[in-house]
């Protein structure tokens, strides 16, 4: 049964949603499966599928006129973004009981783990290709967002690595050196900010979208594909029947991913060696998050733990496999 407070955000969002009555008609919203925040899935009358999503309180970046700039931009360049659908009433979002909401058209995509199946480089690399063109768009952008500064070094290192238990802070400290040497001075540019596996939709080989472009700091481009890739290895190390097959399978392609951005965007010596580092201080930071953010989280910090121990067990192996494959430029 729905606690209340359950039932109120699904009756405010039913309201919110009267402001696009000319685009979906009598439809009701639905919460969307595997999704925490509030998202819900709207079937319009005409068949048509969107997501309505309620706007956080706090922007995690960039507000929603520069985000709605920085969209156009990047759907104009071919990027695959959904823009919000404008309102009745000619804006890109509606307040409802001083919740905000705005609407977008629903992305398709495939389930399950892409590195598992028959095509799995090919994959790979699609998608490490379209992330590179994305980050390029984003340096291309006219707009210059309002957003914070992605410095990950000081971020992961020198704040969330301390507030760690022992566990984490063991294995990690020996390598601060080196991941702080390689982390650093990174070339730096307007980036997605989130570019997690969540955010980056795969169907049929290629990207089909990416959603969420929220955040928008500036930071090293070479970040978000790291952080892409952190969140496919988390995936993969933290599967419950056979994480040793998994793994297995997305060391295998590593290096598609990485070709992929590099053939299209190229990185530097030094952006292609801090790649690896980069992953293990993403899972840092998100391990942080899981015990000192808004909603603490024990589970996903372990989840988050696992992983950096496996990186830290594997850190050769993984930058072995993260190298450009032969065939790369």
């Amino acid at each position: 049964m729905a606690e209340p407070a359950e039932i109120d955000d699904i009756n405010v969002a039913h309201s919110a949603l009267r402001a696009w009555d000319s685009v979906v008609g009598n439809a009701h919203p639905e919460p969307m499966p595997l999704v925490h925040n509030q998202v819900w899935q709207v079937f319009a009358e005409d068949g048509r599928r969107y997501v309505l999503k309620r706007l956080p309180e706090f922007a995690p970046g960039a507000g929603p006129v520069d985000t709605f700039r920085v969209l156009s931009h990047l759907q104009a360049a071919g990027v695959p973004v959904v823009l919000p659908v404008v309102t009745d009433q000619a804006t890109i979002h509606t307040v409802q009981a001083d919740r905000t909401y705005s609407l977008s058209s629903f992305v398709p995509s495939d389930s399950g783990n892409h590195e598992l199946g028959p095509s799995a480089g090919e994959t790979s690399y699609a998608v490490g290709a379209a992330i590179a063109k994305l980050d390029r768009a984003l340096a291309e952008c006219p707009w210059q967002p309002k957003s914070y500064v992605d410095d990950p070094v000081p971020q992961a290192l020198g704040e969330a690595l301390p507030s760690l238990p022992p566990e984490l802070t063991g294995p990690v400290a020996p390598l601060a050196r080196h991941l702080g040497a390689t982390a650093s001075g990174l070339p730096v540019q307007r980036t997605h900010g989130d570019c997690n596996t969540g955010n980056v939709l795969v169907r049929d080989r290629q990207v089909s979208g990416f959603i969420d472009i929220d955040h928008l700091p500036l930071g090293p481009r070479v970040r978000d594909l790291s952080y892409y890739l952190a969140s496919r290895l988390h995936t993969h190390v933290n599967h419950r029947q056979d994480a040793e097959r998994h793994t297995a399978a997305m060391l295998a392609v590593l290096g598609e991913y990485v070709a992929g951005y590099h053939e299209t965007y190229p990185l530097s010596d030094r952006e292609l060696a801090a790649v690896v580092p980069l992953m293990l201080l993403v899972e840092i930071g998100s391990a942080s998050w899981a015990l000192h953010g808004w909603n603490p989280d024990l589970a996903t910090y372990r989840r988050s733990a696992t992983t950096i121990t496996w990186i830290t067990d594997h850190l050769d192996e993984l930058t072995d496999a993260a190298a450009l494959p032969s065939t790369g430029a």
